[in-house]
């Protein structure tokens, strides 16, 4: 009955134990752990990690993560889930860099390319900056474009479906997902435009 009642915990009242309950800590972070499991699988499949680099990023991800949270450095202004994720992707970025000594290849994990196919009528200027090779100032724009973008366009990128995207980031609905996209990119392509006719 315990251990049910513990898994049934809001990430709220997870995150409160991990931060106030000593003495039930291990059994918070096996919560945690176990919560968010799926995301070995998302480094198997959208990081092309093997099954054994998979989990030990993601352990590395709970053990950041359970430190930000025991240093009250997660403020709540996204869900735990949201944070987990972001954490668990930059990571595998990370792991992949260690990994590649080609750095020309870290820049071609993140396939910039993809960004022009929701909006044909920016799809000449994205292409044309890739093919100059000005991924780098993209990735500064990025920057530029809100938290909630940059989640967005990281998310659909990676390959993940509207209705992931829509269940990670807490959109009402599908089409406020591809609308909200279309802004992003949008609001990008301005960014990035701008900067070349400077």
């Amino acid at each position: 009955m315990i251990s049910f009642s513990f898994k049934k915990l809001s990430d709220q009242d997870l995150v409160a134990g991990l931060q106030n309950n000593p003495s039930q800590n291990r059994r918070y972070e096996n919560i945690l752990y176990e919560r968010f499991m799926y995301l070995v699988d998302v480094g198997i499949k959208r990081h092309h990690l093997a099954q054994d680099e998979a989990i030990s990023v993601y352990s590395d991800t709970v053990l950041a993560a359970i430190k930000q949270i025991k240093e009250q450095r997660f403020e709540q202004r996204s869900e735990l889930k949201t944070f987990i994720f972001q954490i668990f992707s930059n990571k595998c970025v990370d792991h992949f860099r260690k990994t590649t000594t080609n750095k020309a290849s870290v820049h071609q994990a993140v396939d910039l390319s993809d960004f022009s196919a929701i909006i044909p009528d920016n799809q000449t200027i994205l292409q044309k900056l890739i093919q100059q090779s000005e991924i780098q100032l993209i990735y500064q724009k990025l920057a530029l474009i809100g938290q909630k973008c940059q989640d967005l366009l990281k998310l659909w990128n990676e390959g993940f479906t509207d209705d992931e995207i829509m269940n990670t980031l807490d959109y009402n609905s599908t089409d406020v997902v591809k609308s909200s996209r279309q802004r992003c990119l949008s609001k990008l392509k301005d960014l990035v435009h701008n900067s070349t006719q400077v």
